[in-house]
């Protein structure tokens, strides 16, 4: 069990940010705030878990009409975790940060993980689209199957594709703290 180190505050996290709707905590030496890695990884599982269930539900049980629901869920959480951050408004992002409160956070950028997750309400909202414009369940089937893609690459091997191409695009700061800045 990792115990916080009271010297050094940022080797462990708290479900709460200072102010409250800050998208995550300021880090002396720092000029962004930054985002719990670790949290988001969980939460990425999450919604790896929930577009899985909404394929299979898709293809086992159509009439259940599973894009219905998800669809608004996931943009929701997508847009109000890229205001906001992980706690207190994101259910899925409150999960995922209580999921890991004990291990040792690893603090990144806000501004990749703000620029995917529009990216990943954009999915949503493509998703749902299609649903509403009665498009076939293929064309649902391959947009849940690039959420699924995109989560599993997060929560399973690190790599945040949105980052990446945050990165491309506007260029990054070095994702971790401690590390030297090359410039």
């Amino acid at each position: 069990m990792h115990m916080p180190n009271s010297t050094n505050p940022y080797t462990y996290h708290s479900f709460f940010t200072t102010p409250l709707l800050a998208i995550g905590p300021e880090i002396p030496g720092e000029c962004d705030r930054r985002i719990n890695e670790t949290a988001t990884r969980a939460r990425a599982g999450l919604l790896n878990i929930l577009s899985s269930a909404t394929i299979l539900i898709l293809l086992v049980k159509p009439e259940w009409d599973p894009v219905r629901y998800v669809g608004p869920y996931v943009i929701f959480d997508m847009v109000i975790t890229a205001l906001f951050g992980l706690t207190p408004l994101s259910p899925t992002g409150m999960i995922g940060t209580a999921l890991t409160m004990k291990a040792r956070p690893e603090w990144r950028p806000v501004k990749p993980k703000r620029f995917a997750w529009s990216l990943g309400a954009a999915l949503g909202l493509t998703c749902f689209t299609f649903w509403w414009l009665g498009f076939s369940t293929v064309w649902l089937l391959a947009v849940l199957g690039a959420c699924f893609a995109l989560t599993w690459l997060e929560a399973v091997l690190g790599f945040c594709v949105g980052c990446w191409m945050h990165g491309l695009f506007f260029g990054c700061e070095v994702c971790r703290i401690g590390e030297p800045r090359y410039e």
